[in-house]
């Protein structure tokens, strides 16, 4: 049957959501919003949420995610950042002064969750409220494991066909020590590194 490329954008939405969500070991929930300060100084939002994720990762190693940037069709420049996101815990009140800091906003909400499906449906809503408009589907490089794109790239050149979500969880649940030396993942670096090696 053919797809159209919004359905083929929302199958793909769906599958890494999934993929990456049911790899996790905790899920939070996090809301970012903009003031309006930040409108009237025209704070790019995504540049804000890119600082403020450089900020995590220094303070609290870890953070990975998957959401949308989305508005409401009557306030288009009133971007907020809705994601799901894995990595060690964060008080809210740090969270606060660091999203104060990099986009002139207050009250990001950020809320623990042990359900995958509550975590989809979570982020899935905002693909079909009729009131409210995605401008940008954002996905951390590692929300599955890092490298697991160009691995997914490479698995489908050698045999025909993506690897089935199934192996990615199984993937994404390991260390980075087992999947090197036990999986397909070990011998796609190893060509990887043949290559680079080719070119220099």
């Amino acid at each position: 049957m053919f797809k159209t490329n919004e359905e083929r954008r929302k199958a793909r939405f769906w599958h890494r959501l999934f993929t990456g969500a049911e790899s996790a070991d905790r899920l939070r929930f996090l809301t970012l919003n903009s003031s309006d300060e930040s409108i009237v100084l025209g704070i790019d939002i995504l540049k804000s949420f890119s600082k403020l994720v450089k900020r995590i990762r220094r303070k609290y190693g870890e953070f990975e995610y998957f959401g949308v940037v989305a508005c409401d069709e009557n306030e288009p420049l009133r971007e907020h950042i809705h994601v799901i996101c894995k990595g060690k815990f964060m008080p809210q009140l740090e969270l606060e002064d660091m999203w104060i800091d990099v986009h002139r906003s207050i009250k990001p909400y950020i809320e623990a969750v042990d359900d995958v499906d509550a975590a989809a449906r979570y982020i899935g809503k905002y693909l079909h409220m009729q009131s409210y408009h995605v401008r940008k589907y954002i996905m951390s490089a590692g929300w599955v494991f890092p490298g697991w794109l160009g691995f997914s790239q490479w698995f489908k050149r050698e045999f025909g066909d993506y690897p089935q979500r199934e192996m990615l969880i199984n993937l994404g649940m390991m260390s980075n020590a087992e999947r090197v030396e036990r999986t397909w993942f070990g011998l796609y670096l190893w060509e990887l590194e043949k290559q680079k090696r080719g070119k220099g």
